[in-house]
């Protein structure tokens, strides 16, 4: 039996060698809602598999299980959903099970939509806690009637849910909240209340700032103090701005900022007017004057940046070779001749204090690059593919001459070609859901028509791309010169004087992205190609433009955790056994974390959270913290000062395990 979740999706050979072998897909949903939602997947699935066994003789290598976590039943565009509906189409299997038909959806109009289209494909719909008929016209009635019932419980439950909610805000009640820095959630009073040490390290961080520090110098105070930070291990110069703009601080949490809407059945929030936010009464730490204060110095310590730098090429399409995150223009140096510019990757610039050691995080060690050196060394080639393109074409025929390649390509167009028919098929779900009252104003639904035809309309580029691919294979079957009017025109174009907002505009037409590697090399990942086999390389750049020492290699280099493969055994522990982070094990054996991230899922290892990892780490202080404090009788005060174990971070490893002690 194969299980699929998260996504995951069986590769073209897969399912060719599965064909005539599957002969029933078993289909299984959550929600988020938990006051609407009673099944867990577990349960659906051994339940649907039970069936599937008892009622049509399937065994469990005939099934394939879809997974679908956290969907709601409203939303038409399902990854799941769309992928059964894949499967069945590509002849896996005849029949869906469902364990009921709020599984499939608890909007009527669309369980009827999915409905047809499983039974146009020539399928069988089976659902274990209901007797559908295909047939029988009492068997249908009850079906819609079911799904009728289904969509008005559902709307009731949210409809009450608000309800109580706002009778609790009525009453200076919070109804669960995100948590704020120095202040606790009473859920017996479901109001906040005053954390006395939290509180302290607020009025410190005001204070400091009040005085000219900046947030970067708060935060690497209060790391090297060891107070714990609010989420994870780190403290971050954007959490203390967070935190000190935030006006709650004056002794009035506002609830109802925003509000949740759906679309397609995902939910987003989106802003409220600020008259229609309700008020509470919480502690107050400052009045509004020191806040209007607080907030002046706040802005006083936001440099002048000028205006963004508009002078470089790979604007968008820069990425660091060491971890993968975009390099922008951003660091500069003055020099005798001027100021120089240079690409740097954006995760250097992350300003974070590790609440440990109380040092910076370095978040990537990568270099930076000569934005003017690297830009001409790009504009150059690519000028130079397009004067001369013969090389890039011999790569596209190359790529597209293979029987496979082109096969991939077929069913990449099919594959487009289907998801363009669903898009539009859901602007006419759009327009019935207006007439039926669910979409409220004729502004919801110009918006979600004018998102379905963007949508629409990148599909038919990305179709029209893979078209042009298909039609140069069968000039080049019928040995017809290749090329065509496009490159012609990139030719005229680059031919004229380009302003750099022209030039931007042609590299986001024919490169996917650069990579920028720490050893001087360059990748341009070009949108002709299935993959970049065409690799820059280019040594002593920063002597000379020379473009005689420019390269062109075709092997792909080998990943970088190559170099540290033979510490992995050391770094497993640490990871497993010591509960350290991939920064403070790349800071003890002086790594890069990046790499080793990218070798623990290469090794195929186990990763934890940093909700799991806060949980393991708890879980082992728990018997140290329980002797000092029950058995010693130190106070935790008095661990703090001895063992730089926080008071909140004791009574939280307390209240997490003592269970172990009852039981």
């Amino acid at each position: 039996m194969r299980v699929l979740k998260d996504h995951e999706k069986l590769d073209r050979s897969e399912i060719t060698a599965l064909i005539g072998k599957i002969r029933a897909i078993v289909y299984t949903r959550v929600s988020s809602d938990i006051q609407i939602d009673n099944y867990s997947l577990e349960s659906q699935i051994d339940i649907c598999v039970k069936e599937a066994k008892t009622k049509f003789d399937i065994n469990e290598d005939e099934l394939i299980v879809l997974r679908e976590e956290a969907e709601s039943g409203d939303n038409p565009n399902r990854p799941m959903l769309n992928y059964m509906l894949f499967l069945l189409e590509k002849e896996l299997g005849n029949k869906v099970i469902f364990l009921h038909p709020d599984r499939l959806s608890r909007h009527l109009h669309l369980q009827q939509q999915i409905t047809h289209r499983i039974w146009e494909l020539g399928c069988d719909l089976h659902f274990v806690e209901f007797d559908l008929q295909k047939g029988n016209a009492e068997s249908m009635l009850n079906y819609n009637i079911q799904g009728s019932i289904a969509q008005y419980n559902k709307a009731k439950i949210l409809a009450n849910t608000k309800r109580g909610r706002q009778t609790m805000v009525s009453n200076n009640k919070i109804p669960g909240m995100n948590r704020i820095y120095g202040y606790t959630y009473d859920k017996e009073l479901n109001t906040l209340v005053e954390n006395e040490y939290e509180k302290e390290r607020y009025l410190t961080m005001v204070n400091m700032v009040l005085e000219g520090s900046t947030g970067s110098e708060v935060a690497a105070y209060l790391a090297k103090k060891k107070h714990p930070a609010p989420k994870g291990d780190n403290w971050y110069q954007a959490t203390i701005s967070r935190i000190l703009r935030n006006e709650s601080y004056m002794g009035t949490y506002y609830y109802g900022k925003t509000e949740v809407e759906q679309q397609n059945g995902k939910r987003r929030q989106v802003p409220r007017p600020r008259d229609q936010w309700q008020k509470i009464t919480i502690p107050a730490y400052i009045d509004e004057i020191t806040f209007g204060r607080l907030q002046n110095c706040l802005d006083g310590n936001i440099k002048n940046g000028g205006r963004p730098s508009e002078d470089y090429l790979l604007k968008g399409i820069a990425r660091c070779g060491r971890c993968g995150a975009a390099a922008s223009s951003g660091i500069t140096t003055r020099t005798q001749n001027g100021l120089l510019k240079y690409y740097s990757c954006t995760r250097k610039t992350r300003k974070s204090y590790s609440v440990e050691t109380g040092e910076p995080n370095k978040i990537c060690l990568g270099e930076n690059w000569r934005v003017d050196m690297v830009d001409s060394l790009i504009w150059s080639e690519v000028v130079r593919l397009i004067d001369n393109p013969k090389t890039l074409i011999d790569k596209m025929l190359e790529r597209i001459s293979d029987v496979s390649k082109v096969k991939e390509l077929e069913g990449n167009r099919d594959d487009i070609g289907k998801l363009i028919k669903d898009k539009e098929s859901s602007k006419a779900r759009y327009i019935d859901l207006y007439a039926e009252g669910i979409i409220k104003s004729k502004e919801d639904l110009s918006i979600k028509l004018e998102r379905a035809d963007t949508e629409i309309s990148e599909l038919n580029k990305e179709l029209s791309l893979i078209t042009d691919n298909l039609e140069l294979n069968k000039r080049q079957n019928k040995n017809t010169s290749p090329g065509g009017p496009l490159l012609k025109k990139y030719q005229n174009i680059i031919n004229n004087e380009l302003q750099m907002k022209d030039a931007r505009k042609l590299m986001s037409i024919l490169v996917d992205k650069i990579v920028l590697h720490d050893n001087k090399r360059i990748e341009i990942f070009y949108k002709f190609t299935a993959e970049s086999d065409l690799i820059l390389s280019y040594n002593d750049v920063y002597d000379s433009i020379n473009f005689d020492k420019l390269k062109w290699v075709l092997e792909s280099s080998a990943p970088k955790w190559n170099e540290i493969k033979h510490m992995y055994p050391r770094m497993l522990k640490m990871y497993n056994e010591d509960l350290l982070s991939f920064e403070q094990i790349a800071e003890a054996t002086e790594t890069d974390w990046w790499s080793i991230k990218q070798m623990f899922k290469a090794k195929g290892a186990e990763l934890l959270s940093t909700k799991e990892r806060g949980i393991k780490r708890r879980a082992r202080d728990f018997e140290k913290i329980y002797n000092l404090h029950y058995v010693e009788g130190l106070s935790l005060t008095k661990i703090y000062k001895d063992y730089e174990l926080s008071p909140p971070y004791c009574r939280q490893v307390l209240e997490e395990n003592m269970n172990k002690i009852i039981n």
